[in-house]
């Protein structure tokens, strides 16, 4: 089965098989699809549902700052443990 994801229906169908791929086959929550979900199928869908695209950036944003925080976190933590700091 070969689709371009042109409708709303098709996105929606196809995103429902993502969620629920079949027997034999292991699902995903919807939170986890959203994290996995490569930029091709993002910009199929807000293409059909503008509204997701403001929280899909804001959620990037935030995830790459989460990940410069634990960086700094363990940067800081190691210079303490070998105590190349006296903070």
């Amino acid at each position: 089965m070969t689709t371009n994801l042109d409708t709303v229906g098709e996105v929606r169908d196809f995103l429902r098989l993502c969620l629920n791929p079949g027997p034999r086959r292991t699902g995903r929550t919807v939170a986890q699809l959203a994290k996995v979900m490569p930029d091709w199928l993002a910009e199929r869908l807000t293409a059909h549902a503008p509204h997701l695209t403001e929280l899909r950036e804001a959620a990037v944003r935030a995830e790459a700052e989460a990940a410069r925080a634990r960086k700094a976190y363990a940067d800081a933590l190691g210079a303490w443990i070998t105590e190349e700091t006296t903070q």
